[in-house]
């Protein structure tokens, strides 16, 4: 028996058509601009008429579109980042270069990118508990969301039961988003390895989302999917959280087939957004490169540390005050939350009433501002970030949940008034 095409080797089949039309239709516009631009380097009496944006005005404000794929030295930064802390494990054949990276408007426009090449009139598979925008993401892009379990009851990986849920839903794609938001879950190399060998089972396409893939915090070295099942999986990664720059709307997609990232992606983010941030990347760029001198030198980078230890420190001080009020964590069962800067925790047993009402109850008492667990598919559970929560913040909320408690304890229950 002949072993199937990883389905990233054989987009032209993959591709919806209305993707496929945008990929394959002449663009001239960009195709000029880069031979004049090319040109105009070797021969300076080249006039150029062909450049849709203003300049020579007052050049010290002036910001130019940068290419529809990103800035190159960021793309080929990217790339070198990627391999240094996910290269040395999986199964990737050949290096990640410049050309298997888009930049893109933030991870969100990476996701809808995706979602129309992999979702469009195809059924995607979500984990339980995820970000509600995936929901938008996949509707946008004509497709149909099905509720996936990654874990069993014990909390391990249950690839048997993940493999038959994609044969029996006839599942197209699966978001995977390890560290997981809103639950903090994690994977580490021999469940990535394992949840590989499902996708190749079963030929789905997994698009990992990776934004918080450097923020974990139980000593096991990054975990990418594209690292572990190079056909199969595609990551976006994100300057927002592990880089501190979340209005700088710099996202970026990595995968091993430099065909979707330098040609599909190039077309369908120039007919997007037309260019992600050049500010953005620059500065992201900046910090990079700061980082790669250690990363070179083997050491951990120093700026992904500092936000590691203290968002470790942020996620351990907030379990512990919750804890004291009955709040336990929520996600994968006997887990504890290990990365991102999001935990969900279960609604108390001394509070009457559901996620929502705890939610609006904490907002309008001033107490805590949560995000209901509904929003995630996960009801009964409440969502805290830990990204803005200081240790006076802790102790707040300590104080705040105690007068709650109090608060409701002394109420008479609904069915007694």
């Amino acid at each position: 028996m002949s072993t199937p095409v990883p389905p990233l080797d054989d987009l032209h089949a993959l591709l919806p058509d209305t993707v496929r039309r945008v990929v394959e239709r002449e663009t001239p516009i960009p195709t000029i601009a880069e031979r004049a631009k090319a040109l105009a380097a070797a021969h300076p009496e080249l006039v150029r008429a062909d450049i849709g944006q203003i300049a020579g005005v007052d050049a010290s404000i002036e910001v130019l579109y940068g290419p529809p794929v990103g800035l190159e030295p960021l793309r080929a930064a990217l790339a070198e980042t990627w391999s240094r802390v996910f290269g040395g494990s999986g199964e990737i054949s050949s290096p990640i270069g410049a050309r298997n990276v888009t930049v893109c408007s933030g991870a969100a426009e990476g996701l809808s990118l995706l979602f129309r090449c992999f979702g469009s009139g195809r059924v995607v598979g979500l984990p339980r508990g995820h970000w509600e925008n995936y929901l938008n993401g996949v509707d946008l892009a004509g497709g149909r969301s099905v509720i996936v379990e990654f874990f069993d009851a014990r909390g391990a990986l249950d690839a048997e039961g993940l493999a038959r849920r994609i044969r029996e839903e006839k599942i197209a794609a699966l978001v995977a988003n390890f560290p997981c938001n809103p639950t903090g879950a994690v994977l580490d190399h021999e469940e990535a390895a394992r949840l590989a060998a499902v996708a190749r089972d079963t030929g789905v396409v997994i698009i990992a989302d990776e934004v918080y893939a450097r923020l974990r915090y139980d000593g096991v070295a990054p975990v990418s999917l594209v690292a572990h099942a190079p056909g199969h999986a595609v990551a976006i990664g994100s300057a927002s959280k592990e880089y501190l720059l979340p209005g700088a709307r710099v996202g970026y997609v990595v995968s091993a087939r430099a065909q979707l990232t330098d040609i599909v992606l190039r077309r369908l983010v120039r007919a997007n957004t037309a260019s992600p941030n050049v500010l953005g990347q620059q500065r992201l760029l900046d910090l990079l490169q700061r980082d790669l001198v250690d990363l070179r030198a083997g050491r951990d980078a120093a700026l992904l540390g500092r936000v590691r230890d203290e968002m470790r420190r942020r996620r351990d001080a907030l379990v512990t005050v919750l804890a004291r009020h009955g709040m336990e964590p929520v996600g994968r069962a006997h887990r504890k939350p290990e990365g991102t800067i999001f935990l969900m925790a279960s609604v108390p047993a001394w509070f009457r009433g559901s996620d929502e009402d705890f939610a609006k109850t904490a907002l309008e008492r001033c107490i805590v501002s949560v995000i209901p667990g509904a929003a995630f598919g996960l009801p009964g559970a409440v969502r805290l970030s830990y990204g803005t929560m200081t240790p006076p913040d802790c102790e707040r909320l300590d104080t705040n949940l105690t007068r709650l408690q109090a608060s409701i304890v002394t109420e008479p229950s609904p069915a007694a008034s």
